[in-house]
């Protein structure tokens, strides 16, 4: 599957957002994978994954070569964990470039990058304040939820009960 919108904003000439997905061994690619079964395949998404034994000089000369090769480019950095070596490589690079890092990546967070990077002409800080604030929101306590949820339409049906009976 062809990412249409992509390529129409690059012949318009809008800049698209550059998206890198960088991780401790699979979780990225994992990820990227599990939203392209979703939306389909996507462009200009990076995976980087530091897997056990790996040089980690050498992961970190990896990342910053292609951050310096899109320096031009709107780029949106997601990492698995703040404190990793993958979100300290990150972090370090902050210095040299403009970017947008997020860590604690998530399923929600990586479509809604995805979506809204072709959908709506948001500048990098608000697409990943949104990233940020979706990421957030994906994390829920599904018992907790169905408790409340059963709760709220039990009185719910006591309140119609009341009415009835009132009428």
């Amino acid at each position: 599957m062809k990412n249409i919108k992509f390529e129409e904003c690059i012949r318009k000439g809008a800049k698209m957002v550059e998206i890198f997905l960088i991780s401790h061994e699979d979780v990225s690619v994992s990820l990227l994978r599990s939203a392209e079964l979703i939306l389909g395949i996507q462009n200009h998404v990076y995976t980087y994954s530091l897997k056990r034994g790996e040089d980690i000089e050498t992961f970190g000369e990896t990342i910053s070569k292609k951050i310096e090769e899109l320096k031009n480019e709107k780029i949106l950095i997601l990492t698995d964990m703040f404190g990793g070596t993958p979100s300290n490589i990150v972090a370090a690079n902050l210095k040299n470039h403009d970017f947008k890092c997020i860590s604690g990546m998530n399923l929600p967070m990586l479509l809604d990058a995805l979506m809204l990077r072709e959908s709506e002409p948001l500048e990098i800080e608000q697409l990943a304040e949104q990233c940020l604030k979706t990421g957030k929101e994906g994390i829920i306590d599904i018992e907790k939820m169905i408790s409340e949820k059963n709760k709220e339409n039990d009185r719910r049906k006591k309140n119609e009960k009341y009415q009835i009976n009132q009428g």
